[in-house]
């Protein structure tokens, strides 16, 4: 079970390509979108969820390994989700955690890590990962 997470989470980040060539959509309310995001998730709507994920770090090309790499969440039941972490360093960098404890899957978190620019809140990076033993996986 572990190592879907594991191997979902592998190919995401294969084919990421290098944060300049990045066109970023600004987001008002990181803490509604990192919600709401995992809410589309937990519906079951993976496609939808890796469509605003490649709109906010503005990279269309890696959709369809996004698409794949949240497809190990259709068909499961999100028992329980809440936001665990939500750090705030000088108005400038932000990052939330949200767990959730996934039915068949287990323990999963997810963390959004969000940076300031001149024109607002942008998404810099989008993962997950499956933890059983610590309160948050160890490179969170």
């Amino acid at each position: 079970m572990r190592n879907i997470l594991i191997l979902a989470f592998v190919l995401l980040l294969a084919g990421h390509p290098p944060v300049l060539a990045q066109t970023f959509r600004s987001i008002d309310n990181p803490e509604q979108f990192a919600a709401d995001l995992v809410k589309t998730i937990a519906n079951g709507a993976s496609n939808d969820a890796a469509k605003t994920v490649t709109e906010a770090v503005g990279q269309p090309a890696v959709f369809s390994q996004i698409q794949s790499a949240l497809r190990v969440f259709d068909g499961k039941k999100f028992d329980f989700s809440k936001k665990v972490v939500d750090n705030e360093i000088g108005g400038a960098l932000r990052q939330i955690i949200h767990y959730s404890y996934i039915e068949q899957l287990g323990f999963v978190y997810f963390r959004f890590n969000f940076k300031m620019t001149s024109k607002g809140w942008v998404l810099a990076h989008f993962t997950y990962k499956s933890e059983s033993n610590e309160l948050l996986p160890k490179d969170f």
